[in-house]
C-alpha cells in the first residue's frame, strides 16, 4: 500500500493572513479559533476582525469576543425585547444606548415604531465605521432613520452632561464590553465606568421612571461581574424593581446575564405585539428568559 508523505500547498484564501487565535476565558481556558485575520487596529482599544468559517465574521475588542455574525442576533435581541416588551405598549419613546456603536441593539429599538428617538454613544469612533464595512447586517433596516442619532462620545460623560441639562429618557441600555470587575490596579476596559454605583446614580436622574437594562457577562466564567452589578442595582434602585434574565449565546460559551430595573409590573409577561421581523425572540422566549438556573439564584439571592 503506497504511503503519501508530501501533500500540495494550500490555495490562497484572499485576504487576510490565516492564524490561530487564542481568547482567554478564565485561568487555563482557552477558546480557539482558526481564522482569518482580516483586520487589526491598535488605538483607544485593540480591536480585531476574524472569518471563521463555523461563526462568520467575529469582532474582538481587547482579546474579546463582542459577537459573530452567525449569533449575534441572540444577544442584540435579548438585550432590547425583553427590556421593550417589559414596558406598556407604547411607553417607551426615547431611548438611550450607552456603548452599542455596532448599532445591533440599536436596529432591534427601532422596529417599534412608537419609539421616537434612539441616541447611540460610543467612545471609540472606529467601531461604527468598521461595521458599516464588516457587518453590514447589523445595520437597521433604514440606516438613515431619521429618528437615530451616533454620538462619539465617553458615555460617561455625556450622561453626565444630560443630568445637568435635565434630559429624561424612557430606556437606558448599557451595551459595553466586560468590564475588570476587580483590584484597581488592573482595570483596563474603557466600560468600567459604566459599571459602578456613581454612573447608576446619573442614569436614575435621567430616566427616573424608565427601564435601565445591562449585559453582565457570562456567568459561569465571570461570576463576579454579575454579582457587582447587581449589588450595585440593590443600592441605587428598588429591590422591587430589578430582574435578572438568561439568553444561551452559543459564541460566548454559556448563558449570558442581563440584569433590569423594571418599574412595571410582572415583566415576565409581555406587553405589547409581538415583533415578527427575530430570528430568536417571541413571548415564550421572553417568559423562559427569566427562570434562572439555581447556582444563579444561590449566588444572588444567598
Amino acid at each position: 500500500m503506497a504511503r503519501e508523505i508530501m501533500a500540495k500547498a494550500l490555495p490562497s484564501e484572499g485576504k487576510g493572513v490565516k492564524v490561530f487565535y487564542g481568547e482567554f476565558v478564565n485561568e487555563d481556558y482557552v477558546f480557539g479559533y482558526i481564522s482569518r485575520l482580516i483586520y487589526g487596529e491598535s488605538g483607544i482599544q485593540n480591536i480585531y476582525i476574524l472569518e471563521n468559517k463555523f461563526w462568520g465574521r467575529m469582532l474582538f475588542i481587547n482579546n474579546n469576543l463582542q459577537f459573530t455574525s452567525r449569533d449575534e442576533f441572540i444577544y442584540h435581541e435579548s438585550l432590547v425585547h425583553i427590556p421593550m416588551q417589559s414596558a406598556p405598549e407604547g411607553k417607551i419613546k426615547r431611548v438611550l444606548i450607552c456603548g452599542g456603536g455596532d448599532y445591533g441593539a440599536a436596529r432591534e429599538v427601532l422596529k417599534y415604531p412608537y419609539v421616537e428617538e434612539v441616541i447611540i454613544v460610543d467612545i471609540d469612533p472606529r467601531i461604527p465605521k468598521l461595521i458599516e464595512e464588516y457587518f453590514p447586517e447589523l445595520l437597521p433596516e433604514n440606516p438613515r432613520d431619521p429618528r437615530l442619532t451616533l454620538i462619539t462620545e465617553d458615555a460617561y460623560v455625556l450622561v453626565d452632561k444630560y443630568v445637568k441639562e435635565g434630559q429624561i429618557f424612557d430606556m437606558v441600555i448599557v451595551d459595553s464590553t466586560d468590564p475588570d470587575i476587580g483590584e484597581a490596579e488592573k482595570i483596563q476596559e474603557l466600560s468600567h465606568a459604566l459599571f459602578g454605583i456613581d454612573f447608576h446614580q446619573k442614569l436614575l436622574k435621567i430616566c427616573p421612571s424608565g427601564i435601565v437594562v445591562q449585559q453582565c457577562g457570562t456567568p459561569f466564567t465571570m461570576k463576579n461581574i454579575l454579582l457587582g452589578v447587581y449589588k450595585i442595582y440593590q443600592e441605587v434602585y428598588s429591590p422591587k424593581e430589578i430582574y435578572v434574565y438568561r439568553a444561551n449565546i452559543p459564541s460566548f460559551g454559556s448563558d449570558n446575564a442581563f440584569i433590569m430595573r423594571c418599574p412595571f409590573r410582572d415583566p415576565h409577561i409581555p406587553k405589547g405585539k409581538e415583533i415578527a421581523s427575530t430570528l430568536y425572540y417571541d413571548f415564550s422566549v421572553h417568559t423562559g428568559s427569566f427562570a434562572l438556573p439555581k447556582f444563579w439564584k444561590e449566588i444572588l439571592y444567598p
